[in-house]
């Protein structure tokens, strides 16, 4: 059985506020350990932003949700596991 992948949309955006997250967007790229800062609609309808701040600068960018293909969670204790 295929499970198919729900779009990202700014409900499931919503569920990584406040966490640390691989962005893979749809050309391929990868942002990667980000915190996700805010999700909110575009002012000017077109869809939905993505609000992230990257651990080494002060400044939040923004990514268009379309462009976003799923977001993967980082674990914030990666050293207690082993």
């Amino acid at each position: 059985m295929v499970k198919r992948m729900r779009r990202f949309d700014l409900n499931s955006a919503r569920t990584y506020l406040g966490r640390n997250v691989n962005l893979h967007l749809k050309d391929g790229s990868v942002i990667i350990n980000v915190l996700v800062t805010d999700a909110q609609p575009n002012n000017h309808n077109e869809g939905a932003i993505l609000q992230y701040m990257a651990p080494t600068k002060k400044k939040t960018m923004k990514v268009s949700l379309g462009e976003v293909e799923w977001a993967e969670r980082l674990d914030p204790y990666p050293l207690l596991w082993h």
